[in-house]
């Protein structure tokens, strides 16, 4: 049966729009909701539209208007697009640029140019030279119920400093051990290292070491290092690097003072895991000098933090210090358990 229009609809057909201008302004809003924000396209096919709030070594964030957070690992990504201007470091420089799409799997368009998303991070600086500031303090307690009523002190402290070019990181460690109320050990350490970050792998290292054993005679060590590395891979968290440097190595106490030159390679190394949760890490160095005295000196510690929070972690650390001579080997291993604090 035809279905006849009733007066009443003819009456709303006839009446004219008497907010033409509200229609359209609420049409060009939810336009333009959907043409400023960001997308992601998944190598699954998949598309997430929102807002880029992230993109580090590791995973980008991305907050939809539908719903929390979402991260997203990098190699999930086969292109996104933003339609605002940010601030990204491409290559450790930074760039105020808009970036579309690319057909190339893994790579996006900055200024129409094919740019690989690996050479991508989003960056909330301003400038080449703002500074970053992070670090960790620490400390461990070992307290033994025996007849030597063993003490022991570890406290630790990590700070880094860093723009796109420069990173400044001081570290310093306390160690006091007390056996029957006799001070059987009680030293302080610092080291001090400058990388200037020459392109995404090479960079140039200058450090400084200083240990102090504060018992009956007094004995100091330190060396200044100077060199070149290589940073396989990260950018801020991860991070694999080699550097090679030219050591001066001092030791003085009050009997005497001792002056040596090596070459030395170290490894650092730094990676996340479960989505930061777990970061296990390690420092390696193996020095050569120049005395036929001393076959090698070697440096090693490795551990990992387990983060009950966002701030506070659990930390296993294991230190493994050797000098190897023609006539002997002097090993020292030490080992803790610590709670700390990142800031």
């Amino acid at each position: 049966m035809p279905t006849y229009p009733t007066p009443f609809m003819l009456s709303q057909s006839l009446m004219p729009n008497r907010y033409p201008t509200l229609s359209i302004a609420m049409l060009l809003v939810g336009l333009s909701g959907q043409s400023l924000a960001d997308t992601v396209l998944l190598r699954n096919g998949d598309r997430i539209t929102g807002e880029i709030k992230n993109f580090d070594e590791e995973h980008l964030i991305i907050k939809p208007n539908y719903s929390p957070k979402i991260t997203i690992e990098r190699s999930a990504i086969k292109s996104f697009e933003t339609t605002q201007n940010h601030y990204w470091s491409i290559n450790r420089t930074l760039h105020d640029v808009s970036i579309q799409y690319s057909d190339l799997d893994g790579f996006v368009l900055v200024n129409n140019r094919q740019t690989p998303i690996s050479d991508l991070v989003f960056s909330d600086r301003k400038s080449d030279s703002e500074w970053r500031y992070s670090g960790s303090v620490e400390a461990a307690i070992d307290v033994t119920s025996n007849t030597k009523k063993t003490q022991k002190l570890h406290a630790k402290g990590d700070i880094t400093a860093e723009t796109l070019q420069w990173r400044h990181n001081l570290k310093t460690e306390v160690r006091y051990e007390t056996e029957e109320k006799t001070t059987k050990r009680n030293t302080l350490e610092a080291h001090y290292s400058l990388d200037y970050l020459i392109s995404e792998h090479w960079l140039l290292r200058q450090e400084d070491y200083f240990q102090e054993d504060r018992l009956d005679f007094p004995v100091r060590n330190y060396y200044a290092a100077l060199g070149p590395g290589y940073r396989f891979w990260g950018i801020g968290r991860d991070k694999l690097d080699f550097v090679v440097t030219y050591n001066h190595f001092w030791l003085d106490s009050q009997i005497f003072t001792y002056q040596l030159n090596a070459w030395a390679t170290t490894i650092n190394y730094k990676q996340y895991w479960f989505d930061g949760v777990l970061e296990t890490y390690a420092d390696l160095q193996i020095a050569f000098p120049d005395t036929p005295t001393i076959d090698y000196i070697s440096d090693s510690t490795i551990g990992l933090k387990y983060l009950l929070t966002q701030e506070i972690y659990l930390s296993f650390k294991y230190d493994i210090n050797e000098t190897q001579t023609p006539w002997h080997t002097t090993r020292d291993i030490k080992y803790n358990l610590g709670l700390g604090i990142n800031f």
